[in-house]
């Protein structure tokens, strides 16, 4: 009876294991698999790239920045406007007279209130305020550059990681084609070893190498995962965001010259327009300073209203209201050099600024020419690349027939496979950093896009 009972009780342990093991399934593996299905929406590059410019920070300070300076230029372009000011007063003297025809006379008017309203408009200044107005639009150029300059860093950027992206998602499906491989090697191994037709060792090291594969596919979409956090941190959105790419790799060669892209590079660079502008800066701060070498010339009209009462009607000792014009040149004539070596300053400013932009046109022609052999190089690598992949493809198709023919061994396989996976590694790679070459030699020449026209 007891050995009876005990028969039953394991028949029944033995029925619920089908169901333990489905549960297991249902709650580990499936969610797992649905999770791998989940997709976001597909986010061309340009969405991306609009979706940075948007929200990006470095950008809307740039921005900030383009207000400051037009206003800046408006209060500029108020030197050149009339001013218009008024003075309102009232005076009490402890004794008051008038003195006519010699004779002094008491002055009733104790109360005395003032009122005079003046226009006065800038006729020349030296070219001081002309200066000024200069000085500030050209602030305003600069932070316009300055904002290109921003953008086109973040474009950079954002390609930069969704070309990381591509990569990344490449390298997986390589992994994976990796693993299925060495699946179906494991399986021709393990038949092989029931018939007797190879050792254990074979079934052991094409174990072995299918573990790796997989710890290899583990890496690849963690890498994915991470490049896409990376992209959205750049769109200033959830790093936990779904989105999909595409595929814009490309491998045709890039056609713009090498003495095209010299040339255009020093003429759309921000860094040269900024340093062209700072240039035009220091060349106006010494027409500034020069402005005291000349008189400033000034129109004012004047109103004048008396009265002993607040409202400036006038009295019996008083005219209610006159008026003047007159013209008024001031013209300081020395002061020991001051204007002298202020205009010196400056001129050292000026050769300074100069001497800054030919260093950074040579900053400039540099980054070309690097980022130029690196696009030469890294489009001849793919190339190479290509055909590795040919040659490991038809590598390890001779090896798996040898292998099945039992004229070649297990480990010749297992080499032709890894060797296969690497050079589809390194094609994926090469095409990769290609692209980005163009798009940093893109930058380089200080531009958005490819124009070939340019």
């Amino acid at each position: 009876m007891i050995r009876q009972g005990s028969k039953h009780c394991d028949s029944r342990r033995n029925l619920w294991w089908p169901v333990l093991l489905l549960a297991y399934a249902g709650v580990t593996i499936l969610p797992q698999v649905v999770w791998g299905q989940v997709r976001g929406p597909v986010i061309p590059l340009q969405d991306a790239i609009r979706l940075a410019l948007e929200r990006n920070l470095d950008v809307q300070l740039s921005r900030e920045e383009i207000d400051f300076a037009r206003n800046r230029q408006n209060e500029a372009r108020t030197g050149f406007l009339p001013k218009v000011s008024a003075e309102y007063g009232y005076r009490r003297p402890s004794k008051n007279t008038n003195v006519i025809g010699g004779v002094e006379f008491e002055n009733q008017d104790q109360n005395q209130y003032h009122f005079t309203g003046t226009i006065e408009q800038p006729i020349f200044t030296g070219f001081a305020t002309l200066s000024t107005y200069e000085l500030a639009r050209l602030g305003l150029d600069s932070a316009k550059i300055q904002l290109e300059r921003a953008r086109l860093d973040l474009i950079l950027r954002v390609k930069e990681n969704y070309i990381g992206i591509i990569q990344a998602e490449k390298i997986r499906e390589v992994a994976e084609q990796s693993v299925r491989q060495l699946k179906e090697n494991l399986k021709v191994a393990e038949n092989f070893y029931r018939v007797g037709l190879s050792p254990k060792i074979d079934v052991l090291d094409a174990e072995t190498r299918l573990g790796d594969a997989e710890l290899q596919l583990i890496r690849a979409t963690n890498d994915v995962a991470l490049r896409k956090a990376n992209l959205n941190t750049v769109l200033r959105q959830s790093v936990d965001t779904l989105f999909e790419v595409e595929d814009i790799l490309t491998t045709a060669p890039y056609e713009k010259s090498y003495e095209a892209s010299q040339e255009t590079a020093l003429k759309y660079r921000p860094e040269v327009l900024d340093a062209e502008t700072q240039v035009a800066s220091a060349e106006q701060q010494i027409t500034f300073a020069k402005s005291g070498y000349y008189p400033n010339v000034t129109f004012r009209a004047n109103l004048y209203r008396l009265g002993d009462t607040p409202s400036v009607d006038g009295s019996d000792f008083s005219q209610r209201q006159v008026w003047d014009v007159s013209a008024v040149a001031t013209w300081t004539l020395f002061e020991w050099g001051k204007t002298r070596y202020a205009v010196f300053q400056q001129e050292a400013r000026l050769r300074q600024a100069k001497e800054t932009l030919e260093k950074v046109k040579d900053t400039v022609r540099l980054d070309v020419k690097s980022e130029y052999l690196n696009l030469r190089a890294a489009y001849e690598a793919i190339g190479v690349a290509r055909k590795a992949v040919i040659s490991a493809e038809e590598n390890f198709r001779i090896s798996t027939e040898r292998y099945k023919e039992q004229v070649a061994t297990s480990t010749e396989v297992l080499d032709a496979q890894t060797r296969l996976t690497q050079a589809k590694s390194n094609y994926t790679n090469a095409n990769a950093i290609f692209n980005v070459a163009v798009a940093r030699l893109i930058r380089a020449m200080g531009l958005e896009e490819s124009v070939d026209s340019l």
